[in-house]
């Protein structure tokens, strides 16, 4: 009983075809069965008529052996006639207009079964069509066209809670699955246009250091002193390393986008000890916090060599900015491996945190010509790929939280 109450509640493609077939198997039964019984009734009436107008032409009564009819005239009150009677060859009573009627509604009366049936099931089809798919496929089709065009700013809505309506609503995920990887692409062209922009921008001024300096060797080597000569060379030198970090950066940053995450298991009291060992290498004249996780998964699933580049870029970050002090805490819980590095410098203006994980970004205090403002993004692109992500903020000087999940 409760299977049944289900289905009736539940509203479904399947169970409207099956109450829509109900209705036209009854609707055709009934119809055919009704217009049988009128030509059946039209060819008693045709007979009746007959017979009335045969008695009334004088009282004869037709015997069964010369005849085809043999009529029992009972008068059982003043106004009303019975007639009772056997047919045995109607061409004997009828004539041949009415014999022709008489036979045609006894064909009818057989051939309209089959026709009933089908005029129900084409109504019911029709009516199934524009009550069951007709908004719905035409709400897809609309969908389809504009996917095609590469159209993808518009909604997908269907009131049916049936399959149709579920595969409407299919199709919006799709859509919206197309749109947010049509916009992470456009974000990753705008980024990788700007990255280039500040590429060939931080390539230029070295570029045209060496240019000058080659022309002027060029011109007035035989002529200039040892030690211009020497200066210069040195100066060329420094720049051309320039260079060489930049292009090295610039193919870690393409591997960084290839690269895949390979997890495995790493002790946590292990992980923990190599953080500290690490950050008391890297944080050397510095005042040193390290607060370790409370307890939690005694083995870390992770790409380890990856969660100890972000480290040590943090450190790295945090080491050149820090007064006095670097603090650092890791939190192992809920599935996610967090590190907080935090120091006591001035930590990050407005302009710092909307752009300090952009590629090639340089804080307006950043004074070190060998930086180039690629550490946080380093950062920002390893904790994305391990499913977490990097998060800026101020608490009393900066704070960076790179969040893993394991």
């Amino acid at each position: 009983m409760g299977k049944i109450k289900a289905f009736l509640h539940k509203e479904s493609i399947k169970k409207s075809f099956m109450l829509y077939t109900f209705a036209c198997i009854l609707a055709a039964f009934l119809l055919s069965l009704l217009l049988s019984w009128l030509c059946q009734m039209c060819q008693s009436k045709i007979c009746e008529n007959r017979i009335i107008n045969y008695q009334s032409d004088g009282d004869r009564t037709l015997d069964e052996t010369d005849g085809s009819m043999l009529l029992y005239p009972d008068v059982d009150a003043l106004n009303e006639i019975e007639l009772r009677y056997y047919t045995a060859r109607l061409s004997f009573l009828l004539s041949p207009f009415e014999e022709t009627v008489y036979n045609i509604l006894s064909f009818l009366s057989v051939a309209l079964v089959p026709v009933c049936f089908m005029v129900c099931c084409w109504i019911t089809s029709v009516l199934f069509y524009r009550k069951q798919l007709q908004k719905p496929l035409e709400i897809l089709d609309n969908a389809a066209e504009n996917i095609a065009e590469n159209n993808l700013d518009f909604k997908i809505s269907c009131d049916r809670q049936n399959e149709m309506g579920r595969l409407c609503s299919s199709f919006e995920k799709m859509r919206a699955a197309l749109q947010d990887n049509n916009m992470e692409m456009w974000h990753q062209i705008e980024e990788r246009r700007r990255l280039n922009t500040a590429f060939a921008h931080d390539l230029r001024t070295p570029l045209t250091v060496l240019k000058g300096q080659s022309e002027m060797l060029l011109r007035y080597a035989p002529r200039m002193p040892l030690e211009k000569i020497s200066s210069t060379a040195q100066m060329m030198q420094r720049h051309i390393t320039r260079l060489e970090a930049y292009v090295n950066t610039m193919n870690d940053l393409q591997r960084l986008e290839d690269i895949q995450i390979d997890k495995k298991a790493v002790p946590a009291a292990d992980a923990i000890e190599q953080m500290r060992s690490t950050a008391t290498s890297l944080c050397q004249g510095k005042k040193l916090v390290f607060t370790p996780c409370p307890a939690g998964r005694e083995d870390l699933r992770l790409d380890f060599p990856m969660v100890m580049r972000v480290f040590e870029n943090l450190l790295s970050n945090a080491s050149r900015f820090a007064a006095e002090t670097i603090t650092i805490r890791v939190e192992n819980r809920d599935d996610y491996l967090k590190l907080t590095v935090s120091d006591d410098g001035q930590g990050f203006s407005g302009k710092d945190l909307s752009n300090a994980t952009r590629p090639f970004y340089k804080a307006d205090s950043e004074t070190d010509p060998g930086h180039f403002g690629m550490g946080l993004n380093i950062c920002k692109i390893l904790c994305e790929k391990h499913g977490g992500y990097l998060e800026l903020k101020n608490d009393g000087g900066a704070s960076v939280l790179a969040v893993f999940r394991q």
